[in-house]
């Protein structure tokens, strides 16, 4: 084998050796949002090539992807790329990741380290041949005999096909027929295809395989096991639904017994509160308090409601809606929109989901799905909008911005002049008496038909609008940086000091932007 083609298998899952022997590649993405992913995926594998750039150094998905497989009790070989690089520097990898308990054999430690390139190839057999010697030394085997044992990477609805998984065989031999179990779902395995779509007839350990015939859609990274019947699958995904079921009850008990213990607390602080009330006075004074607390909050009632936005999600496999609704738990909306996840699923965006979207005033956000053009004239019929992205990161931005859309403007204010008071005096008018202050603009320009504020030892003492704005005995609405002037204000009882300063402003109304940060 050739290196180019050694470097175009290892984009597939299976990479054929020419001693004959195979290797199985699982590919995990090393953007941030795909953790739990990378964390299923070291659970799953028996060696963790551990790839880092030499140009970048150790990274934080980097550290995270130590911890997996230390946590996972999987070895690692350290594949450090882009050493094609003029600015590459392995040896700093090598060194920063001694800070990480990973150390290289050219360090003492038993970690081997090949120099690679994915974009010439350079040593991608040398990495090939490492982890084959790696295998080789912690006696990798698997026994192909017996009922079969293996792990669901990831699940998606085919129109055409229904429920299909690609899975990861681990023991045993899957054949046509097999039924296997997987979390709350079975199988009766009608047709198998491995990583090049071609079909197969037999699945051993270690190889990669897609599954037809799953009666429900299972999660990725549930646990596949091989039965001897349908009856006996039956049995198994009664009982796990059961022990569900049992653990809700759990759940709900637990509940219950936690708001009994605050009912008899609230009960105890009642009687300290109340002392021997009559319960019929009690009930009023609680009801003229909780009253009192809703009429102090009706506004904020309103904005919490009214600044929601309702979310549909749906993926093209599993793992990838798992992705999107951890990032989703990360928004905190205790200061601003409120998040509401209405459904989510795999699969491409449907009617369903357009009618769920229209009933919630929500929006729909598909990751690598499609939807039709009747759906989409639908959509847009009912004024549901459909947001499709291929890249996570792109979604996260959008939905960022949804989110920014839904919040009401920031009111800015811009100065537009100042002026400082050098004297006051009052003048007649009728039988009133109006306060009048002498002023000279030191900075931009007064508008009588802007808004002003009253400054007095840095704080705000006045805001409001002019009744007068005067240059020596002519009204005017404009007054430039160096002229005196004399105005009054829309307030009579406010009064002038020396010293004071009148800022004349606007407001500006300026879209918000959400505050939530995924960390990515």
């Amino acid at each position: 084998m050739t290196v180019e083609e050694l470097a175009r298998a290892m984009e597939k899952d299976t990479v054929s050796l020419p001693s004959g022997e195979k290797i199985t590649f699982l590919d995990t993405p090393g953007h941030a949002a795909f953790s739990a992913m990378r964390a299923r995926g070291a659970q799953v594998t028996d060696i963790i090539i551990l790839v880092v750039a030499a140009d970048d150094g150790v990274m934080k998905q980097t550290v995270e992807s130590i911890q997996h497989a230390k946590d996972a009790q999987v070895p690692i070989v350290l594949a450090i790329n882009k050493c094609d690089k003029a600015e590459a520097d392995p040896e700093k990898v090598k060194k920063e990741l001694l800070a990480y308990d990973v150390v290289c054999e050219d360090y003492g430690g038993d970690v081997q380290a090949v120099h690679v390139s994915a974009l010439t190839g350079d040593n991608l057999m040398a990495l090939a041949e490492a982890t084959i010697t790696l295998a080789e030394i912690l006696e990798l085997k698997a026994d192909p005999t017996g009922p079969v044992e293996g792990t669901v990477i990831e699940s998606f609805t085919d129109k055409g096909r229904g429920p299909v998984t690609t899975a990861i065989i681990q023991r045993g031999t899957l054949r046509k027929g097999s039924i296997l179990v997987a979390g709350k779902s079975w199988a009766k395995v009608r047709l198998m295809f491995d990583e090049n779509g071609k079909p197969v007839n037999e699945a051993y350990p270690s190889m990669p395989v897609g599954i037809i015939g799953w009666r429900d859609l299972p999660s990725a990274g549930d646990e596949i096991l091989e039965v001897e019947s349908e009856a006996r699958a039956h049995e198994v995904i009664d009982w796990r639904k059961y022990e569900q079921e049992q653990k809700k009850i759990k759940e709900a008990l637990e509940t219950v017994e936690e708001k009994r213990k605050e009912h008899q607390e609230a009960h105890r602080k009642d009687r300290e509160k109340y002392g021997n009330l009559h319960w019929k006075e009690r009930s009023f004074i609680k009801y003229q308090e909780r009253k009192k607390q809703k009429l102090l909050r009706p506004k904020e009632k309103v904005e919490r409601d009214s600044n929601m936005l309702p979310i549909i999600i749906k993926g093209d496999v599993d793992g990838s809606v798992e992705t999107i609704l951890n990032i989703v738990d990360t928004y905190d909306a205790s200061h601003e929109c409120e998040l509401e996840l209405v459904h989510f699923g795999v699969g491409d965006i449907s009617e369903n989901d357009v009618n769920l979207a229209e009933a919630f005033h929500g929006v729909i956000y598909g990751f690598n799905v499609n939807t039709s053009k009747v759906i989409q004239e639908t959509a847009t019929k009912k004024g549901v909008k459909i947001k499709l992205h291929k890249i996570i990161y792109r979604l996260v931005e959008d939905l960022q911005e949804e989110l920014s859309s839904r919040l009401p403007c920031i009111v800015e204010e811009h100065t537009v002049g100042e002026a400082s008071i050098l004297a006051t005096f009052s003048i007649t008018e009728g039988k009133k008496k109006i306060p009048v202050a002498g002023c000279r603009v030191q900075k931009g320009q007064l508008e009588k038909q802007k808004k002003f504020k009253l400054i007095r030892n840095g704080g705000i003492i006045w805001k409001g609008s002019l009744t007068s704005l005067k240059h020596h005995k002519d009204d005017v609405s404009v007054i430039k940086t160096g002229m005196d002037c004399g105005l009054s204000l829309d307030e009579e009882m406010i009064e002038f000091k020396v010293g004071d300063t009148i800022v004349c402003y606007e407001e500006n109304e300026v879209p918000a932007k959400t505050s939530w940060d995924p960390g990515f």
